[in-house]
């Protein structure tokens, strides 16, 4: 690697596009290459920022080292990496594509193969934060990509940034992100249903978390990362006796009239567990049964038929 600066572009001027970039400006990346499908903004941009405004992608990726994408869906990224006057015919030598975007992570691993094809690398980066903290340097980044790439396109995300994690190969930040929405999102209904199902027994919010942490459930989190992430299967209690009290809570909010669908769900699963490991598994099994499933692939449809001539 050579001791000339980094040439950085970007792709995506909208409101999230347009402050990553004037971070990217003021902040080491004077030269900066900007595009945006309305070419209006990107005028006035340049106008009143300085940037270099460029006519399509291929001419931002022409000058530049490592392109910053912040479009609003995998199409959209689909589409600058290998639309009209793509990115990936804009290269002269083995470019870095680094995408902002929180998008899907299936289609992400695809467009990253896919450049890979072409001789470019990419990087997925799914940025966390608000138009004013991206102003500041202030996201939270989910980095995926081969090291080489990374180490890049490093000085480019430490501008943007005050928090890196990294996470795999690309596409998997994408995964990432999603997942951790996932564990977000079942924690709140978990939390609310329960709180719910108190409420009808006596228990205002504030008092059942607080028993609730006192009981053990402060512990989950050292329990995972214990037990469940290394697969130790060793916490020390049965997988039949959580079973049980998932019955317990159901009936209670069933006698309450009242709707559960994530406990439900759950009382489901660790019955079925139960049947198939046993009562006296460890609850931290629950992953082991779970590798043990076989879900079927979808079929594919059958051809249409081609009509007689």
């Amino acid at each position: 690697m050579t001791d000339e600066p980094l040439r950085v572009g970007i792709v995506g001027l909208g409101a999230f596009g347009s402050r990553v970039a004037m971070r990217l400006l003021w902040n080491g990346f004077p030269g900066l290459g900007a595009y945006d499908c309305n070419d209006m903004i990107v005028r006035i941009f340049g106008n009143e920022y300085g940037a270099m405004g460029m006519g399509s992608c291929r001419m931002v990726a022409q000058t530049s080292d490592v392109v910053i994408t912040v479009l609003p869906s995998a199409a959209a990224l689909r589409e600058a990496c290998f639309g009209w006057e793509s990115l990936a015919d804009g290269f002269k030598e083995r470019g870095v594509v680094v995408d902002l975007g929180v998008t899907d992570p299936v289609e992400t691993a695809n467009i990253a193969r896919e450049l890979a094809d072409r001789g470019i690398s990419f990087v997925d980066a799914p940025a966390f934060g608000t138009p004013t903290q991206a102003k500041e340097g202030g996201l939270t980044l989910v980095v995926g990509g081969d090291d080489a790439s990374v180490a890049l396109a490093q000085p480019v995300l430490d501008c943007i940034s005050t928090r890196i994690f990294r996470a795999g190969t690309a596409g998997s930040a994408q995964a990432a992100s999603a997942l951790a929405d996932y564990l977000h999102a079942a924690q709140m209904l978990a939390t609310s249903e329960a709180i719910r199902i108190g409420e009808q027994f006596g228990f205002d919010a504030p008092g059942l978390l607080r028993l609730s942490r006192e009981l053990g459930g402060s512990s989950i989190a050292g329990l995972i990362d214990r037990e469940l992430a290394t697969r130790h299967y060793a916490s020390g209690r049965p997988l039949g006796l959580v079973r049980r009290n998932l019955e317990i809570a159901s009936r209670l909010a069933q006698t309450r009239h009242v709707a559960s669908p994530l406990l439900d769900a759950t009382n489901s699963a660790w019955t079925d567990a139960e049947n198939a490991i046993g009562f006296g598994a460890d609850q931290t099994e629950i992953l082991k049964w779970l590798d043990r499933m076989v879900v079927a692939k979808p079929t594919e449809a059958p051809p249409e038929p081609v009509p007689a001539a």
